[in-house]
């Protein structure tokens, strides 16, 4: 079944030990019968893990398929799958196809129990004391969505590259009006297609790295002369934005060009070998920054592409990630909104290969660089800052530099280090939001 609907979302492994009351509020609001819950809570003190699983609501659910009776069922309306205890039999067997361990099994009831979502009011929400459990709201992500998907299925990036569901997401939300641009970088493989097949089918043209912006001005001023108004979008990485292409893009936001630029920032040059850029992380390891002997990985702090191009007091400068769509999908709709100069988008996007990752990391990436500060998601709308997402508890660095290699060789005053820069970046920005408050 195609669609998106809302689900349940856990912080996985954070809940505290011996908690269970987002249990107990499910069988208090759906059953009355204990270890008849929806949600599940899980320790295993051994390891110091906690936390609670519950359905994925999956859109294609192997539990449905595999049920003998029909008991299971998911809506189309509201994408809930429900389980129908008259037509249960207690065979199992969904417990068994559910990869997600999102069905509870109760031996003395013989019933299989799943979340309903509280049919879209769930009680666990409230009942939870550390506020680890969210209500993903899909519907109201994909109302920004202007047109289908523009990239064909199948892309030759590395396996787990948010690059491609980054694109995917910012040209949904742009729709098909829109003319882009790229260079040589990790995105281009959308836009340029693979030896003579296309992938895209919006215009693209691909420029060097050093001519995106003023590439894309002269297509803007052509349209615009012959009295059509094109969205231009330039899609390039961290290389084209802020290192060799920097001064096209300065002079383009000096002039007012009207451009939307997206910097998808992976922090190096990884199309040709993860050199470092300079954007790439204080001491961060790459193919130029070595680690060993007198060598730690990067001895520079990085340039902070956002607000060096909020300081061209343009109308729009905003920083982003694909772990926080809805947050990325009104930051693009307010940049298309702007008429008068050139808005900027700076996209925080992990290399899986060159950051030596796990391939299932890369959205986990996403969010801790927002949880930890280190990447903090905030708007400048005609100088006028604000945070799109506060933080209340700041999770310490160490917890998003522990899912890369690049970061395998830090020490802990290293660790206090980076931390500190990130503070200090993070206060800057602060200073700035409250300014304008």
């Amino acid at each position: 079944m195609k669609g998106f609907y809302d689900v349940l979302k856990v912080e996985y492994g954070r809940c505290p030990p011996d908690c269970s009351d987002c249990e107990a509020a499910c069988v208090k609001e759906r059953t009355g019968r204990e270890g008849c819950s929806g949600i599940t809570a899980i320790h295993a003190p051994e390891v110091d893990f906690h936390t609670a699983v519950k359905c994925n609501q999956c859109s294609e659910p192997p539990c449905l398929a595999i049920c003998p009776t029909g008991a299971i069922s998911k809506s189309e309306v509201d994408g809930i799958v429900r389980i129908d205890e008259n037509k249960c039999i207690g065979c199992g067997l969904c417990t068994l196809a559910c990869p997600y361990a999102g069905m509870s099994y109760n031996l003395d009831e013989r019933k299989a129990f799943k979340c309903d979502l509280c049919d879209g009011s769930p009680k666990c929400l409230d009942a939870c004391p550390n506020g680890l459990i969210s209500l993903l709201k899909s519907r109201d992500i994909i109302s920004h969505f202007r047109g289908e998907d523009v990239f064909s299925p199948g892309v030759p990036n590395c396996a787990g590259c948010p690059i491609e569901l980054s694109m995917r997401w910012t040209f949904r939300i742009l729709g098909k009006d829109t003319f882009v641009f790229a260079a040589e970088g990790c995105s281009i493989y959308l836009t340029r297609g693979v030896s003579t097949e296309a992938i895209c089918a919006i215009p693209a043209y691909i420029c060097c790295m050093t001519n995106v912006p003023s590439t894309a001005t002269g297509v803007k001023r052509y349209y615009r002369h012959i009295g059509k108004d094109v969205k231009t979008v330039a899609f390039i990485g961290d290389g084209a934005a802020s290192d060799v292409g920097f001064q096209p893009l300065s002079g383009a936001a000096e002039r007012g060009e009207n451009l939307i630029v997206i910097c998808c920032d992976n922090e190096g040059f990884q199309a040709t070998g993860n050199q470092r850029s300079g954007t790439t992380s204080l001491f961060g390891k790459t193919a130029t920054t070595p680690v060993g002997g007198k060598w730690r990985g990067k001895p520079q702090a990085p340039k902070y592409m956002p607000l060096i191009m909020a300081s061209h007091q343009i109308p729009y400068v905003a920083t982003a990630t694909i772990s926080d769509p809805e947050d990325y999908a009104r930051k693009l709709t307010k940049a298309m909104a702007v008429k008068d100069g050139l808005s900027y988008i700076h996209l925080f996007s992990p290399c899986i290969t060159g950051w030596r990752a796990r391939t299932e990391d890369s959205i986990e990436i996403c969010r801790l660089a927002v949880e930890t500060n280190y990447f903090p998601l905030w708007e400048a709308e005609d100088g006028k800052f604000r945070f799109t997402h506060q933080v209340e508890n700041p999770r310490p660095i160490g917890e998003f530099t522990r899912l890369m290699g690049r970061f395998s060789h830090l020490k802990e005053e290293d660790l206090a280090e980076l931390q500190q820069l990130v503070n200090k970046r993070f206060k800057l920005v602060k200073a700035l939001c409250e300014m304008d408050n």
